[in-house]
């Protein structure tokens, strides 16, 4: 009777557990698609980049399992899919428009955000904004 107790008490804790932890999925996946975010600020390698245009804003929608947005000069547009708190970005590289643009430093800002879009970002909010961070780039939204 007592192991009967005990493995009742068990399994109360592991289904509260997975309770929580899918509403917190949701809680996240519900202030996080349909919405376009604004590109705030960029740090690769712990390097901060700005891009100084006076073009619209580089930014990214998700909407289900696809994401779309402006780096700057091109279009992009790619494919992922959530994992718990974690943003996973198919593929090596998101696709995009190709057109060139001046000054230079858009073209670089845009190649170093597109080229590093890739693989898995832990989703979390600072002061209520969206942030998606990995080992090599955190996004910054505003």
């Amino acid at each position: 009777m007592k192991m009967f107790k005990l493995l009742a008490f068990i399994s109360i804790f592991i289904f509260a557990g997975c309770a929580s932890s899918a509403s917190k999925e949701k809680i996240v996946l519900s202030k996080f698609e349909n919405k376009t975010y604004t590109i705030a600020k960029i740090v690769l390698d712990g390097d901060n980049l700005e891009l100084k245009s006076e073009q619209e804003a580089p930014n990214i929608t998700f909407e289900r399992d696809k994401f779309y947005g402006f780096s700057g000069c091109n279009r992009f547009f790619g494919t992922y899919k959530i994992d718990g708190n974690s943003l996973i970005i198919e593929g090596d590289r998101v696709a995009s428009t190709q057109m060139l643009c001046h000054p230079i430093e858009i073209m670089d800002f845009e190649n170093d955000l597109l080229s590093n879009l890739k693989g898995s970002f832990t989703i979390s909010y600072e002061d209520d904004k969206l942030v998606l961070k990995n080992k090599k780039m955190q996004i910054y939204f505003k």
